[in-house]
């Protein structure tokens, strides 16, 4: 029952869509983060049956392509974008570390946010047009995109220390950390097995094809990790910002890749 209750916690906290239980149990927030990589898939799941109906009903490759990168941030209410901001704004000051850690928690948005948000949304629309318009069937390959790159946020924030004003703070020590990291790994395995063979045998996926969908997971989970590592090390620790700032490269990566496979 735990994990049902911690299930929808992360749902109510994490996806805008109404949340089926609105059962709150605050300790349970570690098991909460746990189930990241579950709600990823609902996300995933979510952004394949909308690319399904925009192929039905003939949406163009460029609407479609704006309809996806839309989805994919305001899915999670802008939050992890936010934290993206935050950080970025925080890590290209190059001041010291605290005056960083103050700039990443300045409610004001600042100019180095504004311009990579710029450059990022142009970047996704990019990648998703080339991806619909030159190889449709890539939209398998983002179905687990937003799994790994919760279940990699998800990863570091139950293994690293959190910033001192991190909202992670009070249950760092919590006993059972170690049972819920496992956790989210069992999650992330699970879900690509499943999916990779429903791909590969129901679906009838050629194998050059699980390939790049493999590729297009394995960069989103490189980037993730690789951004919340460079994070920590220039803000000096875990929080919810770094956690959606890597979520947002981690997920960016994989749509990247996904439209640079098309060439191949």
């Amino acid at each position: 029952m735990n994990f049902i209750t911690a299930f929808f916690m992360a749902w109510g906290n994490f996806i805008t869509l109404p949340c089926p239980s609105q059962k709150w149990d605050g300790k349970l927030k570690n098991l909460m983060l746990a189930m990241l990589p579950s709600v990823g898939l609902v996300v995933g799941l979510l952004f394949f049956a909308l690319m399904v109906v925009c192929e039905k009903v003939r949406i163009p490759d460029m609407v479609a392509a704006l309809i996806a990168e839309f989805y994919m941030f305001y899915i999670h209410g802008f939050m992890h974008l936010d934290g993206f901001m935050d950080c970025t704004d925080a890590i290209m000051s190059r001041r010291d570390l605290e005056e960083r850690q103050r700039i990443m928690k300045d409610p004001t948005v600042g100019s180095f946010a504004v311009v990579m948000v710029a450059f990022l949304l142009i970047g996704w629309l990019a990648c998703f047009y080339t991806m619909l318009s030159s190889s449709p069937l890539m939209v398998y390959g983002i179905v687990l995109v937003p799994v790994i790159s919760r279940a990699g946020a998800g990863y570091q924030v139950l293994t690293y220390k959190p910033i001192g004003h991190s909202q992670y703070v009070e249950d760092y020590e919590d006993k059972d950390r170690g049972k819920y990291r496992a956790l989210v790994i069992i999650q992330q395995l699970l879900y690509m097995v499943i999916l990779y063979v429903v791909f590969s045998f129901v679906v009838g996926l050629a194998f050059d094809q699980m390939i790049k969908v493999f590729c297009v997971n394995l960069a989103t989970s490189i980037v993730t990790f690789i951004a919340g590592a460079h994070a920590r090390k220039q803000l000096g620790g875990m929080s919810g910002d770094i956690a959606g700032y890597s979520i947002i490269w981690g997920e960016f990566a994989g749509v990247l890749a996904a439209a640079i496979s098309t060439a191949y």
